[in-house]
């Protein structure tokens, strides 16, 4: 075989492995041509929750139906243990000192008083109890004074009748204490968030003193 022939079939044979072989120096190099991203992170717009956004505002977590509801169990389950404390108190006091229970009228009003004054301190406390635990700000002392309030009712109606009420009767004249608490705390709750979201516009006044070389002087510094 002729060498021309010989050496145009090597070349062609070995041109593909020769081109193949040459390192690609012209192609671009995709990471160093792009910029590099910043990622911006946002602020977060998850709301606040209800519990912080309330006491953010100034605003009720519950409603008054809610709170009147729990005021009125609280009232009136403290105020029946008070009840029933103080007018088992009552009749064994009044067993030793006077006459048993179901013998003498006195001593069952005797009891039936000492019950309503039982009575109307556990539901000043249940009512005043069952409102903190509900957000409410109202005021131990005026919660307090309308528990008693409230028990000159069965008192008064024990005493005009001897303690001879009939049981019906005398049921509603115990609940009383439970309503008056219940009225008084939320007119002091009221007053409470009325004097929390006015704001102070009083007279501030507070002395001042300056000093100098020639003497001194003394004044007033007042917020109007």
């Amino acid at each position: 075989m002729p060498a021309c022939p010989f050496r145009v079939i090597a070349l062609a044979v070995l041109l593909p492995s020769l081109v193949t072989a040459q390192p690609v120096t012209d192609v671009p190099r995709a990471d160093a041509q792009e910029p590099a991203r910043v990622t911006r992170t946002r602020p977060s717009t998850q709301a606040a929750p209800p519990f912080a956004r309330a006491h953010a505002t100034d605003e009720e977590l519950f409603p008054l139906g809610a709170r009147l509801v729990g005021e009125t169990v609280g009232g009136t389950m403290i105020g029946a243990s008070g009840l029933a404390v103080a007018f088992l108190g009552g009749v064994l006091v009044t067993d030793r000192v006077s006459c048993a229970y179901n013998e003498c009228a006195k001593s069952r009003r005797t009891s039936l008083l000492s019950a309503a004054v039982g009575m109307g301190l556990g539901a000043a406390s249940g009512t005043y109890l069952a409102g903190s635990l509900m957000d409410a700000h109202g005021g131990l002392l005026p919660t307090m004074l309308g528990g008693l309030v409230g028990t000159g009712v069965p008192l008064t109606a024990i005493a005009l009748t001897d303690g001879e009420l009939p049981w019906p009767a005398l049921v509603a004249a115990y609940a009383a204490p439970v309503a008056t608490s219940i009225l008084a705390f939320e007119l002091s709750h009221g007053a409470s968030r009325k004097r929390r979201q006015t704001p102070d516009t009083g007279l501030t006044l507070v002395p001042t003193m300056a000093m100098a070389p020639g003497g001194g002087a003394l004044g007033l510094a007042g917020r109007f």
